[in-house]
């Protein structure tokens, strides 16, 4: 049975909670391991320091001490209110050990190798234990001492109580502090929800509002505005784009309607009229149907996912010099001017190299106001880029337009006096250099010149 989804504040609330009670146990055993590493060394010392006192010792009996007096200091050593317990033997016999339960369960080391310290548990209390090798009266001995870690376990009857007060007051705290955190996180996403509402009944006027925090609400909230703002203009092209479209459309059909409503009233009796009237009509018909393929191709280019991958090289020269050779046919008073690295290699569609060529070249043509058209086209490697790059000698583009007529429909000659451009060529060829990873430029002066260039 799939379990119930809890609402996101107590969510983050029961993380919160387990994050910081996580945390509190970590440090109060860190603080146990920390304090028992202090008390194992401060012990093994002091058992370092009992072992070179009666090293030293024992080596001087007979000689300036009696075995008498030693064994005396020993019990002295070992009193009942002492923490160290002493037993020294051999093979042969034991020759001192302290009266305690304790060596029940620590039996004689006879296989000494080096002297050690190692801490073992005795009826759940800590001990440290010492085996080393001793000399008396010129005889070998072992001996071990043990001592019992009462600094540990004083700390430990000391701690626990402090400890576990201090566990249910980092509880109610934590508890506290995680639904403090939740509830201001909610409520941050709750103004982001009223945001998002506000904007989804109003329109597109309103933006979440950044709190300077720079976190990550804020920073989502900044992408949400920017892409607001995207939408936004991406909603007044589209909206731009279907008023020009139709008014675009409105001209030709609205001079086909008064033409053929003049062949029917006076065109049957007047065979003038009739031909210059079907004229006209066949040139709106073809001007309606450029309309519609270049909305038909914008539209293709806009949806197509160019594979690189299955994109074979082509020389790109060939194509300039066909699509060249196709205008000097049309237009044969404009001067071509060309400027083409040997052995250059273009990853593009052939196809679409052309229509780049021919929107350019047909726009420098097209926005010329002078006798001589020139236009020049160079093609060469760059910053390891292929650049395409047209430049005529026409009317150029105001520098507050640059920006502006890429878009679809967008037409800095709005007269349209001296042309027959809809203003959808240039959208055309920034969409496929795109679909390239490519990128358009354009720079331009007014009646000198313009200049775009293709980076692939």
């Amino acid at each position: 049975m799939k379990s119930k989804k809890l609402p996101i504040f107590l969510e983050i609330t029961r993380k919160s909670f387990f994050v910081i009670v996580l945390i509190l146990v970590i440090y109060a055993i860190a603080q146990l391991i920390i304090f028992g590493t202090f008390t194992n060394d401060y012990e093994r010392d002091l058992l370092t320091n009992t072992y070179q006192s009666l090293s030293n010792l024992s080596e001087n009996v007979n000689n300036d001490i009696s075995q008498k007096r030693f064994y005396e200091y020993l019990e002295e050593l070992t009193a009942d209110d002492s923490d160290e317990y002493i037993r020294i033997y051999s093979n042969d016999e034991i020759y001192f050990e302290t009266k305690s339960d304790v060596w029940q369960y620590i039996k004689p080391n006879y296989e000494y190798d080096q002297n050690k310290v190692e801490s073992k548990f005795i009826e759940f209390e800590p001990y440290m234990i010492m085996t080393g090798k001793i000399q008396i009266d010129n005889s070998e001995y072992l001996i071990q001492i043990i001592r019992e870690n009462d600094l540990f376990d004083d700390f430990i009857e000391g701690y626990l109580p402090t400890l576990g007060l201090t566990l249910i007051l980092g509880l109610i705290l934590s508890a506290i502090g995680a639904m403090y955190v939740s509830k201001n996180f909610i409520n941050r996403l709750r103004n982001f929800i009223t945001t998002m509402n506000e904007i989804k009944e109003k329109g597109f006027n309103a933006r979440a509002e950044v709190s300077g925090f720079n976190d990550e609400i804020d920073k989502m909230k900044i992408v949400f505005n920017s892409m607001m703002d995207d939408l936004e203009d991406a909603f007044e092209d589209q909206s731009r784009f279907v008023s020009d479209a139709s008014h675009e459309l409105k001209t030709p059909l609205t001079a086909l309607q008064g033409h053929l409503n003049l062949i029917k009233r006076w065109g049957k009796n007047d065979k003038e009229r009739l031909e210059k009237s079907i004229d006209i009509c066949l040139n709106e018909v073809e001007r309606l149907k450029k309309i519609v393929n270049d909305m038909l191709l914008l539209s293709k280019t806009e949806k197509e996912e160019v594979d690189l991958s299955k994109i074979d090289e082509i020389n790109p020269k060939i194509i300039i010099e066909e699509v060249i050779e196709h205008y000097n046919v049309l237009n044969p008073d404009v001067k071509y001017i060309t400027s083409i690295e040997d052995n250059i290699k273009m990853k593009i569609d052939p196809n679409d190299l052309k229509q780049l060529l021919i929107i350019f070249i047909d726009n420098s043509i097209k926005y010329n106001n002078k006798e001589n058209i020139e236009i020049e086209i160079k093609l060469r490697h760059l910053d390891n880029k292929v650049n395409l790059e047209i430049k005529d000698n026409g009317m150029g583009i105001p520098k507050d337009e640059l920006n502006n007529v890429m878009k679809r429909f967008y037409k800095v000659d709005k007269s349209r006096v001296k042309n027959n451009s809809f203003g959808i060529g240039l959208s055309i060829a920034s969409r496929i250099v795109k679909n390239y990873n490519g990128k358009i430029s354009i720079d331009s002066e007014l009646d000198k010149y313009t200049t775009i260039s293709i980076y692939i």
